[in-house]
């Protein structure tokens, strides 16, 4: 997809989401508003954990099985990680750079 049609992309669920957001808050006020944001907040923070977590998994057992040498094997994983590094659904270590 082209860098501007995920900007489209990006920019609808943005929408969509602030509307949904502003819908509650009308509805419940304050509070459900704030309820609301919290829950999206613990859901990115638990969605990042898990992720991180699945790819020290898949570490471990690209280790484990030995194929760390294996050249395929690395770039694959090296893409999986700069894809979900890029959508923002990982996030870069300070060991990184």
């Amino acid at each position: 997809m082209s860098e501007e049609g995920e900007e489209k992309k990006e920019n609808i669920l943005d929408k969509l989401n602030t509307a949904f957001i502003d819908f509650v808050g009308g509805a419940f006020g304050e509070s459900g508003k704030d309820f609301i944001e919290d829950t999206s907040e613990k859901i990115k923070e638990f969605s990042s954990a898990s992720i991180k977590q699945f790819m020290e998994f898949s570490d471990t057992v690209i280790d484990n099985l030995k194929l760390s040498e294996n050249e395929q094997v690395m770039k694959m994983r090296d893409s999986v990680e700069d894809l979900l590094k890029q959508s923002g659904l990982l996030e870069e270590d300070e060991e990184d750079f």
